[in-house]
């Protein structure tokens, strides 16, 4: 059987730098330079930024679903303090912290680049899988 690994998510920007800079500041990821361009990691995630300079911000209500990718999600061990986190640094809150199901809590932000990111609380004693 072909397996197939996770390689990288490609972002699209109006100002990579400014997104970088956001995803660096608010989700604490590493930036990556390489010869023009500017990259992100976040644990073992790579996000590819590719600068659209005639993008237009395309928002839609988060109660709207997109087609192709609505947004991505990454993991905290203490939810309660990663949106203290978001809050000090003026991220754009989209959903306050609310509990998914059992054991899942999460809350959602809006990155430059109308980029959608969820964040996520797990606790497996909590979680039901019935």
């Amino acid at each position: 059987m072909i397996e197939f690994k996770w390689d990288h998510l490609q972002l699209c920007s109006a100002d990579a730098e400014a997104t970088a800079a956001w995803f660096a500041r608010c989700l604490n990821a590493e930036i990556v330079r390489r010869p023009g361009r500017v990259d992100l990691r976040i644990g073992d995630i790579n996000l590819f930024i590719t600068p659209r300079a005639n993008a237009r911000p395309g928002r839609l209500p988060v109660s709207e679903q997109r087609q192709g990718i609505d947004h991505f999600g990454v993991t905290v061990d203490d939810l309660d303090a990663a949106f203290e986190h978001l809050l000090r640094c003026d991220a754009e809150i989209v959903e306050p912290i609310k509990q998914v199901r059992a054991g899942v809590r999460a809350c959602s932000v809006r990155s430059p680049g109308d980029i959608l990111v969820e964040i996520l609380e797990r606790r497996a004693a909590e979680m039901t899988f019935t």
